[in-house]
């Protein structure tokens, strides 16, 4: 008997190779769950609650999932918070998984046409140079509603997914963040009315209005800094202070200009810081 036991598992273990190495199974708890491209970053799309994943890494309070969605998602591939997972956010949630520290860094490239800012960046207000962590307030044009996906088709643009629109939200206080690879799609952000959060969503980029200033992005003066380490929000800072921390100028997209910015250039393609 004894014998047989062995080898019946010894079979399994045959049958199954690489079981036990799979990738754990988990389930998004949160009602919305924005997917980034890196942990703490840019939305790439939006996860909902009973979206099936797995989990493929972590780094700090950020883990890294494939979704299995039920719904349109451009990237069912990218990182969420720990927190609004249903196993990950308990005790030893994560026993087993791997750090990822580090991957994805540039998995923006593949996204992101424009940006109204970019990495580690300040504008000039009143003289002084101001750290930039928000996006730009924009106007949308009549009609337009936010949705928490778009998809991407082999024949055509990105398209945005009228079937799950976000009614609701306080369109007077809409910011414009970055369009798509194709300038067809733009993620923006806006508040349910009395909130003190932004639910992000995508609109077509025609949608897109400028909201006092000539364009939908931070049109006046803007740089690009190599470390930005220490520098608060709300504090205005010298010349001297970022040309000392490696200034460089913000270079306007390639691709998409009258969206804003390349999002992080290579030195060489940076322009000259401007003071």
């Amino acid at each position: 008997m004894k014998l047989r036991i062995a080898l019946l598992a010894a079979l399994l273990v045959a049958v199954l190779p690489g079981q036990a190495d799979a990738a754990p199974a988990d389930t998004i708890s949160a009602d919305r769950a924005t997917v980034r491209d890196y942990p703490g970053r840019l939305v790439l799309a939006n996860a909902t609650r009973g979206d099936a994943v797995e989990v493929q890494g972590y780094c700090g309070e950020w883990v890294r999932i494939r979704v299995s969605p039920g719904h349109a998602m451009a990237t069912p591939v990218g990182w969420v918070l720990r927190g609004h997972l249903t196993r990950a956010s308990q005790s030893g949630g994560l026993d087993g998984v791997p750090e990822r520290c580090g991957d994805d860094a540039e998995r923006w490239r593949d996204w992101v046409g424009a940006i109204n800012a970019p990495f580690r960046s300040l504008r000039q207000v009143d003289g002084l140079w101001r750290r930039i962590t928000f996006g730009t307030g924009v106007n949308l044009a009549a009609g337009c509603v936010l949705s928490l996906n778009y998809t991407r088709v082999a024949d055509g643009p990105d398209r945005v997914d009228p079937a799950q629109a976000v009614p609701g939200l306080d369109m007077t206080k809409v910011s414009y963040r970055y369009v798509t690879t194709d300038g067809a799609v733009a993620l923006v952000a806006a508040p349910r009315p009395g909130a003190s959060y932004n639910v992000w969503g995508f609109v077509p980029s025609e949608c897109l209005q400028p909201k006092h200033r000539d364009h939908v992005y931070f049109d006046e003066p803007v740089v690009q800094l190599q470390n930005i380490s220490g520098l608060r929000t709300g504090v205005g800072y010298s010349d001297e202070t970022i040309r000392a921390r490696g200034c460089t100028g913000a270079l306007v997209s390639p691709t998409q200009p009258r969206f804003g910015y390349w999002v992080d250039p290579v030195p060489a393609n940076r322009p000259p810081c401007p003071v």
